[in-house]
């Protein structure tokens, strides 16, 4: 089982990880910044003079909706706070929920890098982006959390194009597509549904069987021929 060693101090590895989710409100739910922090790594070194925090072999990172899965993971950081991450892998993964309301975003790239300062995300080579079905893959890829644009381009010797899959919209039901309409539009609507409605009911009246007498008639037609007074 992966095992990770810790270099002291302890505390101030903990203060960068926790660092690392709070700097990124536009990415993050409310409640990862209250999640705990779980790190598997083979491997782990920490220099306090330049700031640099290494994660080797089979790197797993957690908190919340915060996943980050590499074979190397590296933080740099200045007085203790975080401001670039890159994950090395075949491919990296990055996920997370930026809110509620939408779905996790998966990143993965051969290299992620995260800057927190700018909160951007870059995926480099065989880059991929997803969100509720939506696909959005290329050579480079430049996310901008905060601005929330995202930049994508194809390899230089075109090898790798950029390629994106919307899924398509559902059908709206007809219930739901009345309840959205306006009153105005409802009102204008009405008139044509009555009368569509009464041609309905004349039209769909049962015709009388031939073999079954009807109720006789008030008025009498004459059916035979007139006879000849000569």
């Amino acid at each position: 089982m992966p095992t990770i060693k810790f270099f002291p101090p302890l505390s101030g590895l903990l203060c960068l990880l926790g660092a690392l989710v709070s700097a990124t409100p536009a990415l993050a739910l409310p409640a990862d910044r209250q999640a705990t922090i779980t790190v598997e790594a083979d491997r782990a070194q920490i220099n306090e003079k330049t700031g640099i925090t290494d994660y080797q072999g089979a790197v797993i990172i957690k908190q919340g909706s915060l996943l980050i899965e590499a074979e190397q993971v590296t933080i740099y950081s200045t007085d203790g706070q975080a401001h670039k991450i890159i994950c090395l892998g075949k491919p990296a993964h990055y996920q997370q929920q930026p809110n509620i309301e939408d779905g996790l975003v998966n990143a993965h790239a051969d290299t992620i890098e995260y800057y927190l300062d700018r909160e951007t995300i870059t995926l480099i080579k065989n880059a991929s982006l997803e969100q509720q079905g939506s696909t959005l893959k290329g050579d480079h890829i430049n996310y901008d959390l905060k601005a929330e644009l995202v930049v994508a381009r194809g390899s230089d010797n075109s090898q790798q194009r950029v390629h994106m899959v919307i899924p398509a919209s559902e059908p709206v039901a007809d219930d739901q597509a009345a309840s959205e309409q306006t009153p105005a539009e409802q009102a204008d609507r009405a008139p044509a549904a009555n009368l569509q409605a009464s041609g309905e009911q004349s039209s769909g009246q049962a015709l009388p069987d031939p073999q079954t007498p009807g109720p006789q008639s008030s008025v009498e037609v004459a059916t035979d021929a007139p006879k000849d007074n000569n």
